[in-house]
């Protein structure tokens, strides 16, 4: 496939027009110049082919867009990880806490019922949760 010839043209942008297209192409990871070209050429440019070609400062803005997606979506991965391991952690705590306390001021057997009630419902709980799942799937 032939390259379309090039020309050259050299224009002169107030102060304000130039650093606003260096502060958009900065931002975009990509040079002023092909910041320039790119809006030329969507804004001129009418044939077919072209118009399907993609855009390098749309896609340097998509992947910027895609990256703090990314990075989003990681924190939210570590926010939940944290938010239960703390809520495990209180749990646990406040369990051990509990069988503290009954084995200060109830006899062992008593204690042992109030186990395995626990337990049972427990299970039950996990059964009815399993249950639940295989009813979505």
């Amino acid at each position: 496939m032939a390259e379309e010839a090039r020309h050259t043209y050299t224009i002169r942008l107030p102060e304000r027009i130039a650093a606003r297209i260096e502060e958009q192409a900065s931002g975009l990871g990509i040079a002023p110049t092909t910041l320039v070209q790119s809006l030329l050429t969507r804004q001129f440019d009418n044939g077919p082919a072209e118009r399907l070609a993609l855009d390098p400062a749309a896609l340097a803005t998509l992947g910027a867009k895609l990256d703090a997606l990314k990075k989003i979506c990681e924190s939210l991965k570590q926010t939940e990880s944290e938010r239960y391991g703390q809520l495990l952690f209180e749990v646990v705590k406040t369990r051990a806490a509990l069988f503290h306390s009954l084995d200060q001021n109830l006899s062992a057997p008593v204690v042992d019922e109030i186990i395995e009630a626990s337990e049972k419902s427990a299970q039950q709980y996990i059964a009815r949760l399993a249950g639940a799942g295989e009813a979505k799937s």
